[in-house]
């Protein structure tokens, strides 16, 4: 898996790097944050996905916390337990269960 995000890792940072300093739409900066979101388990992937949300937090401000969301879904679940975003944890448990 370090290989892998190692080439994550230079793959992505020329995007990231472009995108934060241009005047990207909401359908890029959502693309790439999605992914993003699939290697933000590596510390310096994660740092990346940060740079993005930062640098587009006060133009897509909705998007962004949703992807802020996503990530502590995924990766630090403990972050939600014993807040009003705990419910969000049994969110896709209740979609597979409409199914």
């Amino acid at each position: 898996m370090k290989g892998l995000y190692e080439q994550a890792y230079y793959a992505y940072k020329p995007q990231v790097d472009d995108i934060c300093h241009k005047d990207a739409s909401q359908n890029e900066v959502e693309w790439l944050l999605d992914w993003l979101l699939q290697y933000a388990g590596d510390d310096r992937m994660l740092g990346l996905y940060k740079q993005v949300c930062r640098a587009y937090w006060q133009k897509f401000p909705e998007s962004i916390a949703f992807y802020i969301m996503e990530y502590r879904k995924e990766y630090a679940p403990e972050s939600l337990k014993g807040t009003k975003w705990e419910y969000l944890l049994n969110e896709d448990k209740d979609f597979e269960e409409d199914k």
